[in-house]
């Protein structure tokens, strides 16, 4: 705002063009205008807004079900059962189990205990106040100078054991381990089912180790004592275990906030998401680990503007947000500059591209005129052979006006044309459309 010789002059653009806007005015006495906001249909609403995160972190949920993700993630909430997350975390982190269990079992904590018995007097080593106790009690039998020490006295004998509280919880925590990959042996994916198979001969190999032994399992609550806070090896195991059932919840989150004025980037990710979505309907899905990191605050979704997330499919395929193509690239280059097209799809070394555009009609012409840049300028680097099929502009748009760049007659004319994709409508002719790439896909290797 800024004043001007008649009062005050401003202006505020509302990020989604619709609501109510309250303007109050204090002076000698208080003035309150009150403006409503109309939608603007060629824009997507607050409501759509809301609608875009929960459709990436849905699919996001998905993936991760289906797939799995090999890699660390937040969690919260004790729960002891088997879950996906659980089995993650004991198949990326057993082998420090392993590495700490090979330390402990060279040194294992022991203490050095004293237990009276009878022994013969030329084994008796120390003097300890038990004996002297004894000698006491028993002066005919006593060690005066007047009358000698018999052949047997009541003394101690000292010697190392390992029954200590914190190997008693450890014996406790490897049977417990040795119950939970028992019933990972028992599900019915067969990666899960050998690995767990494998991790088991290993914990019923240490259950036989020589320091455990002779030893009871420790029955009562657990506490931290000093040993699992302060030796190192002791307290990595504890921590370990520890974090083993910590996996009644789990979160994934977007890497990072994106504010409301931005929408057109989070209608990027909500469309590659989509494509996802319909990919993973289809069967497509080989391993989408690469949409997944691990940050300070867990679990989250690694897309972003110029960070590259490759998803693998089924048969060799790709599908990657924000891929970058360069002189330099191995498979792929340009000849002029790097290009970063928002959603690319690989298929037998053929190329599609889709650009997710939040842009209203009137703006399309000149959106789709920017694909031939990728088009024309992404080739192949062993023969310098054009490599992109078909260039397509996504947007929520609905096509009341350029209406013939919607058109599959133009589409299949031109190889390139927009698709309407909006939150809360399904796109039929998108889903038939990678359906039909696949399926073309499918048909060339048979």
């Amino acid at each position: 705002m800024v004043r001007t010789e008649t009062g005050w002059e401003g202006e505020w653009t509302a990020p989604f063009q619709s609501g109510l806007l309250t303007f109050t005015i204090e002076q000698a006495e208080r003035i309150i205008l009150e403006t409503d906001l109309f939608p603007d249909k060629r824009k997507i609403t607050e409501a759509d807004y809301a609608q875009m995160i929960a459709d990436i972190l849905a699919e996001a949920a998905a993936c991760f079900q289906h797939c799995g993700a090999h890699l660390k993630f937040d969690s919260s909430g004790f729960a002891r059962k088997a879950s996906l997350a659980q089995w993650d975390y004991i198949d990326r982190y057993f082998y420090r189990l392993q590495q700490w269990f090979r330390e402990m079992q060279a040194k294992p904590l022991r203490r050095l205990s004293t237990t009276n018995q009878w022994i013969r007097r030329e084994n008796v080593k120390h003097v300890t106040p038990a004996l002297l106790a004894w000698s006491e009690r028993h002066p005919s039998n006593g060690m005066s100078q007047e009358i000698p020490v018999p052949d047997l006295v009541w003394s101690g004998i000292r010697e190392d054991t390992y029954s200590v509280y914190e190997n008693r919880v450890v014996l406790r925590q490897l049977r417990e381990l040795q119950h939970l990959l028992r019933e990972y042996e028992a599900i019915t994916i067969d990666a899960i089912r050998s690995k767990a198979g494998y991790y088991l001969d290993r914990v019923n190999g240490w259950l036989r180790s020589s320091f455990l032994q002779q030893l009871q399992p420790h029955v009562d609550p657990v506490v931290v004592s000093q040993v699992f806070r302060k030796q190192p090896i002791y307290r990595n195991w504890f921590s370990w275990f520890q974090q083993l059932y910590q996996f009644n919840e789990y979160s994934i989150g977007l890497k990072s906030s994106i504010p409301l004025k931005d929408t057109y980037h989070l209608y990027e990710i909500w469309v590659f998401m989509q494509m996802v979505k319909i990919l993973r309907e289809n069967g497509a899905l080989l391993d989408t680990s690469d949409l997944f990191s691990l940050e300070q605050d867990g679990l989250v979704l690694n897309l972003s503007e110029k960070k590259e997330s490759r998803i693998k499919l089924a048969g060799g395929g790709t599908l990657a947000y924000q891929r970058r193509f360069k002189p330099s690239t191995l498979d792929f280059v340009t000849y002029t500059h790097d290009m970063i097209p928002d959603i690319v799809l690989e298929v037998e070394g053929k190329l599609y591209i889709f650009d997710p555009k939040y842009r209203i009609d009137r703006n399309l012409p000149m959106a789709l005129g920017e694909m031939h840049k990728y088009r024309d300028g992404i080739v192949r680097s062993t023969d310098g052979s054009r490599a992109v099929e078909e260039v397509y502009v996504i947007t929520p748009a609905d096509g009341s006006e350029n209406s013939r760049l919607f058109d599959n007659d133009y589409k299949q004319k031109h190889r390139m044309g927009v698709y309407t994709l909006k939150p809360g409508e399904w796109d039929k002719e998108l889903t038939i459309k990678l359906t039909d790439i696949l399926r073309e896909s499918v048909e060339a290797m048979s």
